[in-house]
């Protein structure tokens, strides 16, 4: 699976976010320090706000900063937040897409299922366990252990 990148700029601006909880950043600061065009960054800063995970200050002295502690951002929430909008293959688009193996096809049910396991697996995780900040207690299934990789296989 690959993310876009306004997914991945939206985890990294939590993520600056969540290195100081109490402080907010102008988006001037933060599009210096993630080196993204500062219109680029007032969209994904504008739709992390309207998601709920950030809120801004106006005025001069304004910027953004986290709505909520880092321990309560779920990792699965804001990447299907910024995911949503995609389609994992033709027939998951609004309209339908243009499937020619309809009824038979089984495929779009197993895609679906392996897409809700990764938002799923992704959920055990929050922005505070991202930076390595102490958290509350573990997430549950992740049991302190790191994911473990499958080996490729040969063809």
């Amino acid at each position: 699976m690959r993310l876009l990148i306004a997914t991945d700029l939206a985890l990294r601006v939590l993520m600056r976010l969540s290195a100081s909880p109490d402080k907010h950043a102008s988006t001037d600061v933060l599009s210096r320090e993630l080196a993204v065009s500062r219109n680029h960054l007032q969209k994904i800063v504008q739709h992390l706000t309207e998601a709920g995970f950030v809120r801004t200050i106006r005025g001069a002295h304004g910027g953004v900063m986290l709505a909520r502690p880092a321990e309560e951002i779920r990792v699965g929430d804001v990447v299907r937040d910024h995911e949503q909008d995609q389609a994992l293959v033709e027939c998951f688009r609004l309209d339908g897409g243009d499937c020619t193996l309809l009824p038979r096809c089984r495929l779009r049910g197993m895609l679906a299922g392996a897409s809700d396991a990764f938002y799923d697996y992704l959920n055990q995780y929050t922005l505070a366990d991202c930076l390595g900040s102490p958290s509350p207690e573990r997430p549950q299934g992740a049991k302190g252990k790191r994911p473990q990789r499958t080996k490729a296989l040969n063809a």
